[in-house]
């Protein structure tokens, strides 16, 4: 039922248009699928290409009421694959040193405003209902807050 509505939400948002979506294959909770892909522009600094993308993620994560999440590729321009797998507390990323974006829309607390201990160690971005969180080795700061 849950595949169902995610499917019926994302096709009438138009989250999925141009890509495989929700629409195109049935969500079950740990099967992937993507929502949508976003570029940036080029010359466009990777903080700046993640507080922009922030917000159609945050959407897609409350549409689907599930995390979303996608590794970050390239050094510039920057490519990212937004997916769920419709789990609201974890999004699978992979277990590299690729950074990463983790969007929690889902969160009505600020104390889900913090990274996980799974992720304690890599590079990457959390997106919430109230900041932009980058980490890496060097700590934990806040690149925009909404």
């Amino acid at each position: 039922m849950r595949a169902v509505l995610i499917a019926t939400i994302l096709a009438m948002t138009g989250i999925g248009t141009g890509t495989a979506s929700a629409a195109d294959s049935d969500v079950i909770h740990g099967g992937t699928v993507e929502l949508y892909k976003e570029e940036s522009h080029p010359g466009e600094a990777l903080h700046t290409f993640v507080v922009r993308l922030a917000p159609r993620a945050l959407e897609a994560s409350k549409t689907a009421r599930a995390s979303v999440c996608g590794h970050i590729e390239g050094t510039g321009p920057y490519l990212v694959k937004v997916k769920t797998d419709g789990y609201m507390s974890t999004c699978d990323l992979p277990k590299n040193s690729t950074p990463y974006v983790l969007v929690n829309g889902t969160a009505t607390d600020a104390r889900e405003n913090h990274f996980s201990l799974a992720n304690r160690n890599r590079p990457g971005y959390l997106v919430t209902p109230w900041a932009v969180k980058f980490q890496d080795r060097a700590g934990v700061r806040t690149v925009s807050s909404f």
